[in-house]
């Protein structure tokens, strides 16, 4: 599902969050159980509360981690990603990772973003970075490739993968680090924008220990030009 994008006044916009893609340099071909990484490194840019943490829900975006045991389908099936595409523009040795729209049901119809099982990030406020980590072996790989195969490779072919269009954001953050003032929070899933229902009152927020999300559109996340695709070559 693709990120509903609107306009805001970039005056309003609260933090700048810097994105950098990189994968390992080399996946061997001998190594049945090799893996190729892509890492998706974050971090606050500049803010307007200096120091304060941001947590973000990362549900339907490049940061979206299918763990082991996880059903469905991950964000390179649906477009969270590039597919695989050969440096050398020879579109033939392309890896195709799927491309499926899914329109995924919560867990709980709760107000609570943790009851619907929505997961979450922190990027510290101390401007360090946080890291997130997509693994994918030879199986996924070419799971919805109907062309090539891993025999079809062969040593010294490069190729890169990107972001996909659409994907990169969150539809909901916050301030505040989850190991800390947000522990014990209960995640409520309103927020402002144009398309939201009325805000909860005060004394319910207070009396349910919720915390409500901020304005999506108010972060601005940046991925720099030299970090927007990573690249890897196959090696014997």
């Amino acid at each position: 599902m693709v990120l509903l994008k609107y306009k805001v006044d970039p005056a309003d916009v609260q933090a700048k969050i810097k994105v950098a893609l990189s994968a390992p340099p080399s996946v061997s071909l001998s190594d049945a159980a090799a893996e190729l990484h892509i890492t998706l490194k974050i971090h606050i840019d500049s803010s307007v509360r200096e120091g304060q943490p941001i947590t973000f829900m990362v549900d339907n975006t490049v940061f979206e981690v299918k763990e082991e045991g996880d059903g469905g389908m991950d964000i390179f099936s649906r477009g969270g990603f590039s597919g695989i595409r050969s440096t050398s523009q020879d579109s033939t040795k392309d890896i195709s990772l799927g491309y499926f729209k899914v329109n995924g049901r919560p867990k709980s119809e709760s107000p609570d973003l943790r009851e619907r099982g929505c997961r979450f990030v922190t990027i510290p406020g101390d401007g360090s970075s946080v890291t997130v980590t997509h693994r994918m072996d030879w199986s996924r790989i070419f799971k919805y490739e109907d062309k090539r195969t891993k025999e079809d490779l062969a040593p010294g072919e490069r190729f890169e993968i990107g972001l996909g269009k659409g994907f990169l954001g969150s539809m909901w953050w916050c301030w505040g680090d989850l190991e800390t003032n947000l522990k014990d929070k209960r995640l409520h899933v309103w927020h402002p924008g144009p398309f939201r229902n009325e805000k909860p009152d005060e004394d319910f927020v207070r009396e349910g220990n919720w915390i409500l999300g901020e304005e999506p559109m108010l972060l601005e996340w940046v991925v720099d030009a030299e970090d927007g695709r990573a690249l890897f070559e196959i090696v014997d």
